[in-house]
Order: structure tokens, then sequence, then C-alpha cells
């Protein structure tokens, strides 16, 4: 993929998870997400553990009731024909999440089956990224996603208690050097990046998308086309910092821990994962460069 277009920008969707607990009390969360086409045309909603998983890393009890996603549909004839209004309701979901608690990613496969998803706007389809976006641990280990690049991350930004009703696009750029864990102070962030751009509450979840060079052929010399769009990772949220440290941080979960989380979900096409035999080995570097 070569560009950001409206196909691009209405991938994003915009999410409203309700939960349940013991008592029959209920509550809901929103957040933002994205939807992966794997090789066998598999759909796979991607967003943070946080927002369909009320029990992760700071409450109990609540179980997920259900998850109402919301966005719009944009056909390739951009430039003719509007955007098409979709939501659908999936009631019994089954999120699938990595066994370390330190990363904060889900993955909802959507076609397998899908006889709990109700279409309540529209006919379902949504907008999807390929799986060959997803960037590889090569990619961050030799520098082809690196500091100083460009990322444009599409999501519903919650602003003013309002939510957005369109996907907003962010920009930025790369922060931390992304061939190790991201670090703060004393805090770590495994399987993560910084970046220099705006989060707002509402938007856990959205793609990152980066700018990198792409492998060259005599048509792109032609036309000046040296760059291509890679899904970079899945945006986890807004460092709030205050005082000397106060800035615009944003951190980002790497592709390569995705495609590990999709692996296990059963997702086909998906780029091997090279896992860090302990804690000690995720910051070496061996003859591939940086594990993770």
């Amino acid at each position: 993929m070569a560009k950001i277009d409206a196909m691009v920008l209405y991938s994003a969707v915009r999410l409203v998870a309700v939960f349940f607990d013991r008592s029959n009390n209920k509550l809901a969360g929103t957040g933002s997400g994205f939807i992966i086409t794997d090789t066998a045309e598999n759909r796979y909603l991607v967003t943070n553990r946080h927002v369909l998983d009320h029990n992760f890393k700071k409450f109990g009890g609540w179980e997920l009731e259900s998850v109402k996603v919301d966005g719009q549909y944009q056909s390739a004839a951009m430039d003719i024909l509007s955007t098409v209004p979709q939501q659908v309701t999936i009631t019994d979901p089954a999120p699938r999440f990595l066994d370390s608690d330190k990363v904060d990613l889900a993955v909802l496969p959507l076609d397998a089956p899908l006889g709990h998803a109700q279409a309540l706007v529209g006919e379902g389809t949504f907008n999807s990224l390929p799986a060959s976006m997803l960037a590889s641990a090569a990619d961050f280990a030799f520098g082809r996603v690196a500091v100083g690049g460009t990322v444009l991350t599409p999501g519903y930004p919650g602003i003013g208690g309002e939510v957005a009703e369109r996907p907003i696009l962010v920009g930025g750029v790369i922060s931390s050097d992304p061939r190790y864990p991201a670090a703060l102070g004393i805090d770590t962030y495994p399987s993560q990046v910084l970046t220099h751009s705006f989060s707002w509450n509402g938007m856990s979840g959205s793609p990152v998308l980066c700018y990198v060079p792409k492998e060259l052929t005599w048509g792109d010399l032609e036309t000046g086309n040296y760059e291509e769009l890679i899904l970079a990772g899945v945006n986890a949220g807004h460092i709030k910092t205050s005082g000397e440290t106060a800035g615009v941080l944003t951190r980002f979960i790497r592709a390569d821990a995705l495609a590990e989380l999709l692996n296990v979900a059963g997702a086909q096409g998906i780029p091997m994962v090279r896992t860090p035999k302990s804690e000690s080995d995720a910051d070496k570097v061996g003859e591939d460069g940086p594990y993770r």
C-alpha cells in the first residue's frame, strides 16, 4: 500500500464493550480498533486488551457480554461514492489474549463463527487492512521502521466528553529506538515504541501506520514512489507526565507482537515470530538483531 487514503482512514472502527458481574451490574467501555484480513479472507478485530477485558490489571469479576462495532465502509471509488454507515453487535464474544499481562492486545475472530453477530446498520461490511501490511520483527531489527519515521494513527478520540462520529487521523514521529522496549524514567514497556503524537481517550486500539523505504522497481523509479505504508503496531495510549517531563508521548505495541497473537488466534499467512527464551534475552542483540 502506497499512501493514506479514505479506505485506510475508515479501517478504524469505534468499539463499545459491555461487561457484567455476578450481581448483573453492567458497565460499558469505549475504544477504537481495526480489522485485519488474513490470506484465507478471515477477519480479525484488533484492539487493546483493556478495551475488551475489564479485569486487565486493575479490575476483577467482570465478564464480557457484547461488543458493538461502529464505523463506515468506503469503497475504492471514493471520488464517486460516499461512505456507508455500518454497525454490528457481537454477543457472547470470545477474544484472544497473549499469556503475558504486559502486552495490552486483544484479537476477536469475526468469521469463526459469525452466528452471534447481528448487523444493526448496513450489512456489517467494514474496511480492513491485509495481513501483508504487518511490519515484521526484521523491519524493526534492521531499521526499516526507525526512529524519526512518520507514524499516522486513525481513531475515534473522545474530546470534551464527546466521541468523534468519524475517525480522525493523528500524525507524529517515532521517538524511541524501535529495536528495544520503550523506556521512560524507571518504567519499561515490553514490545512497545514511543512516538511524539497525541492520543486521546477513545483512541486505544487504533492502528499505527508508518511509511518505510520500499524495494524499488523500475516503475517506482519512474514515478518517484520510494515509500510504502505498513502497519507498525497498535496504539496503546498516551503517557501522562507532568512537571519537567510534560509533553506529548504516546506508545504503540509492535506489529510483531500482534502477529504472535494472530497466530494464536489461528490466522493464516501471518509471519512467524521469534520469541525470546527468557526476559533477560528480550533486549539482547544476536546475529538476527534484537528480538523484541
